[in-house]
């Protein structure tokens, strides 16, 4: 699965939440450790660093100010983009090559023992959506402050259903995944062709067979009379269906 870095994503206000410049400020004049930190990274000795505080200080206000220190904070986590909702025509669309690609299903067990074995296992949050962006207060709890930098989008993406993978472990890239324990079934879109098709059966028969598992592959179909899909042989994804899919 790729776990791709905010600055690739398309939507630019993603991952870009607001920052309060002034409790910001206020909190590094109060961490004598961060400006130390600071100072270490510019090669900066002791008499140095306090010289240069003003100057430090006035550059990180900047920085907060056009969005680079939020974009530095991010730069090497990895996001997994996943979706609850299958069926849904847009996500069809956009992400599965106008209904010529396929979707991958998962049943994702939601406990892990390690950070390492969640991320293999896919276990995702639940992305909010809202009018406004949020604001990053460094006084608020690290995960209060994770969840308004990663899991917050604009309003016009609830169509999607997100829900994301976030990586601090690794960096950004192509990583494996449990297949064994979470992949349930493979589904090709209404326009793939036979050829492609008959070539994604392969590939998962020959997979099941390595990994002694049985992988499901299902074509969706129109459902007739209205503007939604079904997937023949699975009766939960019908239009009678509640289509919340993890």
């Amino acid at each position: 699965m790729k776990f791709t870095r905010p600055s690739e994503f398309n939507d630019p206000f993603d991952c870009d939440p607001e920052m309060d410049a002034h409790k910001h400020l206020n909190y590094i004049r109060g961490r004598k450790d961060l400006l130390k930190k600071a100072g270490d990274g510019l090669g900066l000795s002791p008499a140095k660093r306090i010289q240069k505080k003003g100057v430090m200080l006035k550059r990180l206000e900047i920085a907060l100010q056009n969005g680079e220190f939020g974009q530095k904070l991010v730069k090497d986590v990895g996001i997994c983009s996943l979706s609850r909702d299958l069926l849904n025509l847009l996500m069809w669309a956009h992400y599965a090559k106008d209904h010529t690609g396929f979707v991958v299903e998962f049943c994702i067990p939601m406990q892990a023992q390690t950070d390492e074995d969640a991320l293999k296992r896919l276990i995702p949050f639940e992305v909010k959506y809202e009018e406004e962006k949020p604001i990053i207060n460094p006084y608020d709890d690290e995960r209060v402050n994770s969840d308004k930098q990663f899991l917050v989008k604009g309003h016009d993406w609830a169509y999607e259903q997100e829900e994301r993978v976030i990586d601090y472990l690794r960096e950004h890239g192509i990583h494996c995944y449990e297949r064994k324990m979470i992949l349930k079934s493979v589904i090709a879109g209404m326009r793939m062709c036979n050829d492609h098709f008959d070539i994604l059966k392969n590939t998962v028969e020959i997979m099941n067979s390595e990994l002694g598992i049985n992988v499901a592959v299902y074509r969706a179909t129109p459902l007739k009379g209205k503007f939604a899909l079904s997937v023949p042989g699975r009766d939960d994804l019908s239009s009678n269906s509640v289509r919340t899919h993890a």
